[in-house]
């Protein structure tokens, strides 16, 4: 963090997801004309239609020359055209008015049509002086909420689609966004939308591969430009190939100018639905909680993962295993599977299979819901089938089986729009849903909160704030005393930039002693220890790069710290700080394995196997 001797940045790059809280009042009132400048327009010209039609008939009942019906409708079209000749004499109120107002509308109306033929030269010359903006790559359902929820906090958006006609790229515009059409992973047009000089880049085009290809040309173009730090997210659709990425994403990014990434809105929407709709799992059960998902697609697979790591997680100990039925046609493959690739995941769970179709009879009696003694078995009920009609259909009728037992039914849904609305439409709300949930995956997951969560760096910066808030409560610090000591969503961006640095320097401390580290199904297993010798050489490291990173930033040295004038007593050699501000350094160092096990990780000597 960015105080003395707490947090300090490292060299180097970190995420930058911070979001505006709220648009500037010019942002607001742009984006509210964009998405009412038609209705604006016809609004101005039927007000100055009616206006003209009423103030003509007066005016020449005023010179006594009384007009018919066709006489002021003629002349207030007549009026409309700005090379038509003025009136003579005096001009009532009710004509001053519509004359403004058409002439506004008319003026309103020609700069659209200059700006519609000319659109393309407009976003040149925004492009050239364009700076700390988000590029988008790719414009889906994904890509067009990302797109909105940054515009709404007010960033500047540029959007590159392969389809030129693309029916979103129109509502990304009103919205003030630059849409540019073409590969995304063409190096020339990411130079054209200037990414050595945008604050991120996030690529949710429909193929993985192209995906890749962004990152890897964005990373590119920022070492060989003289812009600023670039992060870069990808979106990898294949739960497996975003794994084995995501092991590498700490290794990948140490380089000054760049900061890889790699999200799954599966992976990352299991864990918002699991947070949003639990199971209850509740430690003092005299059994375990059974689940019962419906449709194990990606989605399915997430979900199943993220709750056995979690019943893992909360040290359910008595043998208590969670139970989850998979209902799919392919249920039993999909187990095999599921246990060759995490064989820590038979230890925490007890996998059940039903090979059924949700389309088959058998699962419209649902009769697979209940034991012998007619008792339910199910405790909570996940429907993830991709296809939406199916899904909403397979929770209907599980619903009326189940409707007096007000059994939990969590329906996935892509957004809380069409089916889900439809179906809300039942009664007031969520009650008149009964039993019946929707839970809208791309609008829990498409913000640039959840996409940039998930990664590996933002989890380890959010677990060192956390270790910090426990430390500094221990040395008997409080708010008041310590302007660290926040809750992370309220800790200032710098401050979370410099827990995301630390984060980033992990990888060189565990090298320098000839560590590793990779993604585990080791749920249970207890975090490594560093000798006392390496935790005292890593601090040291620590320190080392705190005060070149505080002088990189203009820090000197003096007796008082001061953040206004950046002045700090601390930057001096290790061995002439204090005990106590050593152990700023020390106590960080030994939770490393913990922070990393909170990511997914263990740490293991180079030539001992991973426990992958």
């Amino acid at each position: 963090m960015e105080m003395d001797k707490s947090k300090p940045g490292a060299a180097g790059t970190s995420i930058k997801p911070a979001v505006k809280a709220k648009p500037p009042m010019i942002e607001k009132v742009t984006q509210w004309l964009a998405a009412y400048r038609l209705p604006l327009a016809a609004l101005m010209l039927a007000a100055a239609t009616v206006l003209g039609f009423f103030g003509n008939a007066k005016y020449f009942a005023d010179a006594g020359q009384p007009s018919s019906f066709w006489d002021n409708i003629y002349y207030t079209v007549r009026m409309l055209n700005p090379a038509s000749t003025p009136l003579q004499g005096t001009v009532n109120a009710e004509l001053q008015v519509a004359r403004i107002l058409a002439a506004a509308a008319g003026l309103y109306i020609a700069a659209e049509a200059l700006l519609s033929i000319f659109r393309d030269q407009v976003q040149r010359l925004r492009l050239r002086s364009m700076k700390d903006h988000i590029i988008i790559c790719g414009l889906g359902q994904k890509g067009l909420l990302i797109a909105d929820r940054y515009r709404t906090a007010g960033e500047r958006v540029v959007i590159i689609d392969s389809n030129g006609e693309n029916p979103l790229a129109g509502h990304c515009k009103d919205r003030g966004a630059i849409v540019l059409t073409g590969n995304a992973a063409d190096p020339q047009l990411l130079r054209k939308a200037r990414v050595h000089q945008a604050k991120s880049v996030i690529s949710v085009c429909s193929n993985d591969s192209t995906n890749a290809e962004v990152a890897l040309y964005a990373r590119e173009l920022v070492l060989d430009g003289e812009g600023g730090t670039l992060s870069c997210l990808a979106h990898i659709v294949d739960l497996q190939l975003w794994s084995f990425l995501r092991e590498r994403e700490i290794h990948m990014g140490i380089i000054d100018a760049f900061r890889l990434g790699f999200f799954n809105i599966y992976e990352g929407g299991a864990r918002e639905l699991l947070y949003e709709y639990p199971y209850d799992g509740a430690a003092g059960m005299e059994t375990a909680p059974h689940l019962f998902v419906v449709g194990v697609g990606r989605m399915g697979e997430s979900l199943v993962m993220n709750s056995a790591r979690r019943w893992s997680n909360r040290g359910i100990s008595d043998g208590k295993r969670l139970r989850i039925t998979m209902v799919d046609p392919k249920a039993g493959n999909i187990k095999e599977s599921l246990y060759l690739r995490y064989p820590q995941l038979e230890k925490a769970c007890e996998l059940l299979t039903l090979d059924m179709d949700i389309a088959s009879p058998e699962f419209e009696r649902g009769d697979f819901l209940f034991g012998e003694d007619g008792n339910c078995l199910a405790g909570i009920i996940y429907v993830c089938t991709g296809n939406e009609s199916r899904a909403l259909n397979a929770a209907l009728k599980l619903s009326r089986r189940t409707a007096a037992l007000k059994l939990p039914i969590i329906v996935r849904m892509n957004l809380d729009t069409g089916l889900a609305a439809l179906l809300s439409l039942s009664g007031e709300g969520r009650e008149g849903m009964g039993n019946l949930r929707v839970f809208p995956l791309l609008e829990r997951t498409c913000t640039p909160e959840a996409i940039w969560g998930g990664s590996t760096y933002e989890i380890l910066a959010r677990a060192i704030h956390d270790d910090y808030l426990r430390n500094a409560v221990r040395r008997g610090e409080t708010p008041q005393t310590n302007r660290s000591m926040l809750p992370w969503d309220e800790l200032p961006a710098n401050l979370k930039e410099s827990n995301r640095n630390q984060a980033e320097n992990i990888a060189l401390k565990l090298k320098r002693f000839g560590y590793e580290f990779a993604m585990t199904g080791e749920w249970d297993q207890q975090p490594l220890k560093f000798p006392e010798d390496q935790v005292e050489e890593m601090a040291k490291m620590e320190h080392i790069r705190f005060v070149d990173e505080r002088v990189r930033k203009g820090w000197k040295l003096g007796d008082v710290k001061d953040d206004v004038r950046k002045i700090s007593p601390t930057l001096i050699p290790w061995e002439e700080l204090s005990i106590e501000e050593k152990d700023k350094d020390r106590d960080p160092v030994r939770s490393i394995p913990e922070f990393l096990a909170r990511a997914g990780y263990r740490i293991y000597r180079k030539g001992q196997p991973s426990g992958a």
